[in-house]
């Protein structure tokens, strides 16, 4: 019997993203939370106020929102938003879904699913790598194939030296008008995420914090630094510009 390799999506990722998904106690549903059928916390929303600064996670908390839910279209259209938006748990769930052929709906693609795992491993996170090593040897020489072709052609929209850059700009943009409000002495309100209007300063802290866990390592750099005190003079930070429509 082949080796089966471990789905993540509904466990791994909502743990990694948990900020993503649950508002401030202030925000919660009146309604009670209940379990999914993996164990895992029921998403009752995702915090659409934060698309703007980290769309991969967003979008991949949206696709989970939707697995949960048996919404099997919606979740493999929001796993690829979320992969265009250099998201490698959402690539890499992209790559379990079409290799396994156990989602309903979803036609069995081993080759396109071997495709979308070695995008998965660009970064060389040991259960990525793991993952695309299991499927490669149980591949055929004709799936290795075509999954190289198929590889090729994902990678220049979805490989991280072009989606990279483009989640970092997007947070750039997004993320320059609070910089400046912060030095500023300035307060701010991002839907779901901060129960009320509140010091920007702080609310740039704690996304930057978010963006120097996601962008480490990738191909970009993330434009905002260090903090600085409310009485120095403002100085907005740098913006790319926006990207093309897909």
């Amino acid at each position: 019997m082949k080796k089966r390799i471990r789905h993540v999506l509904t466990a791994t990722l909502l743990a990694a993203m948990a900020f993503a998904i649950r508002p401030a106690a202030a925000a919660t549903p009146t309604s009670p939370d209940t379990p999914a059928q993996d164990g895992t916390e029921k998403i009752e929303y995702c915090l659409q106020g934060l698309e703007s600064f980290f769309p991969g996670d967003y979008y991949a908390c949206r696709a989970a929102y939707h697995l949960q839910r048996q919404h099997y279209g919606s979740f493999l259209e929001m796993l690829r938003e979320a992969a265009y938006w250099a998201n490698k748990n959402a690539q890499y769930e992209l790559g379990l879904v079409y290799f396994q052929g156990d989602i309903p709906g979803i036609p069995e693609n081993r080759s396109l699913g071997l495709a979308w795992l070695a995008l998965a491993a660009e970064r060389k996170k040991p259960d990525f790598q793991q993952a695309y090593t299991t499927a490669y040897l149980q591949s055929s020489p004709q799936e290795r194939a075509a999954a190289s072709d198929l590889w090729k052609t994902l990678l220049p929209k979805y490989g991280d030296k072009i989606a990279a850059p483009r989640a970092i700009r997007r947070y750039n943009r997004a993320i320059g008008p609070l910089y400046a409000a912060s030095e500023s002495g300035g307060i701010t309100y991002i839907s779901g995420f901060t129960p009320y209007p509140q010091s920007a300063f702080s609310v740039v802290k704690t996304l930057q914090d978010r963006a120097d866990n996601d962008f480490d390592d990738l191909h970009g750099t993330v434009t905002v630094g260090v903090l600085k005190p409310l009485d120095n003079a403002t100085q907005p930070a740098p913006t790319d510009q926006p990207d093309t429509a897909h």
